[in-house]
């Protein structure tokens, strides 16, 4: 950009910064602003004359990682992003400009408006804004911006971001499938899914967590398991879900008299947990929902499936030899 231009560039952005949010810059601090140097892997050099709305939505980012200082740097980072999503309709532009309306980052909280940025983004193949818009449809009502439930369109579009590569979405499609909201119910599906989301190792990790301890808790796509419960429950509690705290105490609870904490565990399944062996005793024969039963078909079915291990064993050593 010649230096004409640039100048011309600078008092356009230093007026409107000024008129649309109150914030004043000087002339230097706007001549390093517009001086950002972007490269991209795949495109090169981006400049604010060959790509406004990438330049504006990457300079946003470079405030907010402090590659470039200015003061109220929130609001400047907000206008940014609505000069690339507004000015020049850039998808990025508009996601992250829905995410500043959406926590109140540089502008004023507005759900409402979010969602329809988010929108926006969606209709032009943004796949952050595609999993943020079905969560909204997944959840609906005042915390979705106001947007009507639809869990179909919202597992539908989660589904779509995952499949473009945004696996933060993994989990919203994983507690759908767990849920039978929005898709048929597959409870086992959606256990391997949320297994999938834990080795991303992300901000939904705790969340997935603790999805499977309550999936072990419950016997949901797993078959119920109190130890494996309450190992799933510390991890999260570890990742830093604090509800998982309360859960925790709730999965080391006797399960006959409730006492807390239970540190024994039946000696036949090793399923459920009880104070002592007086407890153990008391709920194998207890008159209503009696651990007998369900004891003797887990051990049934685990010796099955000893003995089928077995046999797959043997099967493939007479096979080399």
């Amino acid at each position: 950009m010649d230096p004409e231009a640039r100048r011309r560039a600078c008092v356009a952005f230093r007026v409107k910064l000024s008129r649309d949010t109150g914030v004043h810059l000087t002339a230097a601090a706007c001549e390093t602003l517009l001086s950002y140097k972007l490269t991209l892997p795949d495109t090169g050099e981006v400049t604010l004359q060959s790509n406004p709305g990438q330049y504006y939505a990457s300079l946003a980012l470079g405030i907010l990682s402090k590659k470039v200082v200015v003061p109220d740097h929130l609001k400047v980072v907000s206008f940014c992003y609505r000069e690339a999503a507004e000015v020049y309709k850039h998808p990025g532009g508009m996601c992250q400009l829905a995410d500043c309306l959406l926590r109140g980052q540089g502008v004023t909280e507005d759900p409402a408006q979010a969602a329809v940025w988010f929108q926006k983004a969606a209709d032009l193949g943004d796949a952050a804004s595609k999993a943020f818009l079905g969560a909204f449809l997944l959840e609906g009502g005042p915390r979705a911006g106001g947007v009507a439930k639809d869990a179909a369109r919202g597992f539908a579009l989660s589904r779509e971001a995952v499949d473009q590569g945004y696996d933060l979405a993994l989990y919203c499609v994983a507690e759908c499938y767990l849920k039978g909201e929005g898709v048929e119910k597959d409870a086992v599906r959606g256990v391997s899914l949320m297994r999938q989301v834990i080795n991303q190792e992300d901000d939904t990790k705790a969340k997935a967590e603790h999805a499977l301890t309550l999936c072990y808790m419950d016997g949901n796509g797993v078959e119920a398991d109190t130890v494996q419960a309450a190992l799933w429950c510390q991890k999260a509690v570890t990742s830093g879900d604090e509800q998982a705290i309360e859960l925790l105490a709730i999965i080391r609870e006797c399960d006959f008299c409730g006492t807390t904490p239970a540190r024994q565990l039946c000696v036949r399944c090793r399923k459920v947990r009880y104070c002592d062996h007086q407890c153990q005793l008391a709920h194998w024969n207890r008159e209503t929902d009696p651990h007998k039963g369900p004891c003797k078909e887990h051990c049934r079915r685990a010796a099955e499936a000893s003995l089928q291990e077995a046999g797959g064993a043997v099967a493939s050593t007479s096979a080399l030899q």
